[in-house]
């Protein structure tokens, strides 16, 4: 049995972006992010404390612009010091319970977490483990409605002898027990938009326009972001 059964569509019932936009995704990179968009500020005296788990074979240092702009908005952010994502390994599994817990003792109580892609499936594994550390979830194009489709499962495949042993991939679709956001763009060329939704009683979602590539440099995404860490707590 596959460690990653369960996680993909070969039912072809799950909405696959065209191969075609993988093109797309390449060419964001070099391509204009959208005119600027104000992001929401607070007085650093009340900013969240927030931890931002990378996507997909990233480490914190490609993070760092995304965890800049929002720190620029009075929010005291951090990476997760794991090194590259490659996914539900035991020593991130491990790791990112250590990092969380130490931020919400520093904090004197829960902090944001936000996940960019295959980050925000670990990211609402952690807050289904650790409940108490965990104000609310943002997930910035993360499938973890699954099965998913996305055109680079064979790298997940390559890597998946890595993943822990028990690892429940279904976990990360049940309805978190805080708030969370969803954020999704219909243009994504990576995964299916669909995936990134969510129907939880808790759950918020937000629409933008954006290549999944680079899904944390639009303006947009920033200014939807920082406005929910500037809203009242629920």
């Amino acid at each position: 049995m596959s460690k990653l059964d369960g996680v993909f569509d070969d039912q072809g019932r799950v909405f696959r972006p065209p191969r075609r936009w993988l093109l797309r995704e390449f060419l964001s990179i070099v391509t204009p992010h959208g005119p600027p968009v104000a992001p929401v500020r607070v007085d650093p005296a009340r900013g969240e404390t927030v931890l931002v788990v990378p996507p997909f074979l990233t480490a914190d240092i490609l993070m760092a612009p995304f965890r800049g702009a929002l720190a620029s908005c009075g929010h005291r952010v951090e990476g997760w010091g794991l090194g590259p994502n490659y996914g539900p390994t035991p020593r991130i599994l491990a790791g990112l319970r250590r990092k969380l817990a130490a931020m919400a003792d520093r904090r004197g109580g829960p902090v944001t977490l936000i996940g960019v892609s295959l980050g925000g499936l670990l990211a609402r594994d952690v807050a289904h483990e650790r409940p108490d550390h965990v104000r609310q979830v943002i997930t910035i194009a993360s499938p973890f409605r699954l099965p998913t489709a996305t055109n680079i499962a064979p790298l997940f495949h390559l890597v998946a002898h890595r993943y822990a042993e028990g690892f429940d991939f279904r976990r990360v679709g049940r309805p978190l027990p805080m708030p969370s956001l969803a954020i999704y763009s219909r243009e994504d060329g990576i995964v299916s938009w669909e995936s990134c939704v969510s129907d939880e009683p808790l759950g918020e979602n937000a629409e933008v326009r954006g290549k999944h590539m680079v899904i944390c440099q639009y303006p947009e995404v920033i200014r939807v972001v920082s406005a929910r860490l500037a809203a009242p707590p629920v």
